[in-house]
């Protein structure tokens, strides 16, 4: 049986979040929401649409929605803030609040992870440098958002699930500039040298 490429990719980046979510788990001894939080956001949520892009559910009319709203990085990006990260501090002063902000959580989490991993054959991905800015922008907004927090609540709630995101989102990072450059070295040397030095008729 042949193992593909991404498999093996996937397989490594939820094994280092496995072991990173441990390791900050086992070092601050967070309460167990800050667990279940790191495990939603940076686990389940990815995992969900991994797995409808490889039953292709995206073909299905009632998930096209999805679709349009994972092209939309910016809208994403205030999704995500919206709803993994300041509901955790606004979600608490209403009744169920848990129940409330994992709910939200998990919202915000999946739209997160759209605009990078959501594959379909009638759609184009985004490419490489939309990619990597919105990596850039929704990190830059989480650590900017986590620190305004604590410094506002005079305490550090949130500190597991911080650097569990850092150290993932770092990681996605990295695997992003991975697939970048590969996809570079297969570039047609033939039709880049077409763009700057006209190729004979002959």
């Amino acid at each position: 049986m042949k193992i593909s490429k991404n498999f093996v990719l996937t397989l490594l980046l939820y094994s280092l979040f496995i072991l990173t979510a441990s390791a900050i788990h086992h070092l601050l001894s967070p309460p167990p929401i800050q667990y279940v939080r790191s495990i939603i956001c940076f686990g389940l949520a990815p995992a969900l649409i991994l797995y409808a892009n490889d039953k292709q559910l995206w073909f299905r009319f009632s998930l096209r929605w999805v679709i349009k709203v994972s092209r939309r990085p910016i809208l994403s990006s205030f999704l995500f803030v919206v709803g993994a990260l300041a509901s955790f501090d606004l979600a608490f002063h209403l009744p169920f609040s848990p129940y409330v902000h994992l709910f939200l959580l998990w919202f915000g989490s999946f739209f997160y992870w759209a605009p990078l991993l959501l594959q379909c054959s009638f759609i184009k991905l985004p490419n490489y440098m939309r990619r990597f800015l919105y990596i850039m922008l929704t990190s830059l907004l989480f650590v900017l958002y986590h620190e305004a927090s604590s410094y506002f609540n005079g305490v550090y709630e949130s500190e597991a699930f911080f650097y569990t995101g850092v150290i993932i989102m770092i990681i996605q990072l990295f695997a992003l500039i991975m697939e970048w450059a590969d996809a570079e070295k297969n570039t047609d040397p033939v039709n880049v040298k077409g763009y700057f030095k006209s190729v004979s008729k002959n």
